[in-house]
């Protein structure tokens, strides 16, 4: 690689990619066909997302080099991030028949398979990659991604805390399996795992709406919770003549104490980065911010119904349950109309 090649590349491993495509442009002005810099300032335009252009690149510097695997692997991302998925496998494959024993290019391979959708092919790549590189986390990512496109969540989860013991600060693997735990079901670890990988890489794009996706899964426990809290007040109280006041504030203190412990539970682990990113994923979605407004107004009612012993407050618990699980549908049926 020369010298304004290994320039373009220090600024695009940098996260400066506007100065590396200049610099990259500016050293093709002078030599127009470099392979070097051309594959550069293909791997720059990929990271850019400007695939058309990516390609172009690409294929000067195939041009350029046949005989070099690096073209034909920058064509094959380029063409699959387009969707050209036939194309895509073809350079790709090609690729790595020039350079069969580079994980780089395996890797490249495994992706490429992995988006056409031919994902037991790309497993069994996949697994030639962790063979050259088993001390790499970036195997045992692919791995995992690859699986948890499959449906195998056992292998998933195994590959990615692999992942994540040979680099704990792997942001990619650690965010993929807060969400693997949000699909379990488990909105507590995956809060946690989601913040983690926040303070890992903060710029994630699909941050704030997994957290958000975990902040409902959380609405859903607490609505049951107060639902359930409200009920067995309101019907001790009516069962509990001439001492209802007394067994209404007993019962909304018990469930206050129950809810805090939980959620000291629950949060305890959280990193001191969590609080902001809550705000902004409630900021972000606007019947999410709603819902926990309207919780807020249970617990209140609570506290009050433990102050006053007023069990009457359960009846306005109910009705603005009633009213969030209407919300709740109308979203669902919205969002998943759009998508």
């Amino acid at each position: 690689m020369n010298t304004a090649a290994e320039r373009v590349a220090h600024l695009r491993l940098l996260g400066r990619l506007d100065d590396a495509e200049e610099q990259a442009r500016s050293a093709l002005a002078a030599e127009p066909t470099h392979p070097d810099v051309l594959c550069e300032l293909s791997a720059v335009l990929l990271a850019k997302k400007r695939f058309d252009e990516a390609l172009a690149a690409a294929d000067a510097a195939t041009g350029a080099a046949p005989e070099h695997e690096r073209p034909h692997r920058l064509r094959g991302l380029a063409l699959s991030a387009m969707g050209r998925h036939p194309e895509a496998v073809e350079a790709g494959y090609l690729a790595v028949s020039i350079e069969p024993e580079h994980p780089t290019v395996a890797t490249a391979y495994a992706e490429i398979l992995q988006r056409a959708g031919r994902l037991g092919d790309a497993l069994n790549v996949a697994r030639l990659v962790v063979t050259m590189a088993p001390h790499t986390a970036d195997s045992h990512f692919l791995i995992a991604d690859i699986t948890s496109d499959m449906g195998d969540m056992v292998t998933a989860r195994a590959a990615y805390t692999e992942a994540l013991r040979l680099d704990p600060q792997h942001a990619l693997a650690q965010h993929d399996l807060a969400v693997l735990d949000l699909r379990a079901r488990r909105p507590g670890r995956a809060l946690q795992g989601l913040m983690q990988a926040g303070a890992l890489a903060p710029g994630q794009s699909t941050l704030l709406p997994n957290v958000a996706a975990v902040l409902w899964r959380l609405s859903w426990r607490l609505r049951i919770c107060i639902w359930i809290a409200t009920i067995v007040i309101m019907t001790a109280s009516g069962r509990s003549a001439g001492q209802h006041t007394t067994v209404a504030q007993l019962l909304a203190i018990a469930a206050l104490v129950v809810g805090g412990v939980l959620m000291w539970h629950s949060s305890r682990d959280l990193p001191p980065q969590t609080r902001p990113v809550l705000m902004a994923a409630l900021r972000s979605d606007v019947p999410l911010a709603i819902t926990y407004g309207a919780l807020a107004l249970c617990v209140l009612a609570l506290v009050a119904t433990a102050v006053t012993g007023f069990a009457l407050f359960g009846a306005f618990i109910i009705l603005v349950l009633v009213a969030l699980a209407l919300l709740a549908v109308v979203v669902g049926l919205f969002r998943r109309g759009r998508r």
